[in-house]
């Protein structure tokens, strides 16, 4: 059985056009933001994001706040799982 793990990363561009990824920590939080899971997932666009939400392919929450615009709270889990599930159908 594989096991994924998940880093967050610092990327550098050389002039070739080449590039050169470098781990900088491990990721061990348990709820994470947009922000974070489109880096995790490689996506540039945040609306793809809130599409997995609405489409129920990830888990998320509101926190409620007073003016009711409470930022997106994904459970970590789910991305893995669905990293998880994009890396199996691509083989």
């Amino acid at each position: 059985m594989s096991q994924l793990y998940l880093f967050e990363t610092e990327t550098k561009a050389a002039v070739d056009g080449s590039f050169t990824v470098r781990p900088r920590r491990l990721i061990t939080g348990q709820e994470v933001g947009v922000k974070r899971v489109c880096g995790l997932l490689g996506f540039k666009d945040k609306e793809a994001i809130y599409r997995l939400i609405w489409s129920k392919q990830i888990k998320a929450w509101k926190p409620k706040s007073e003016r009711g615009n409470g930022k997106w709270r994904i459970d970590l889990q789910s991305v893995l799982e669905y990293k998880e599930r994009r890396v199996n159908f691509r083989d």
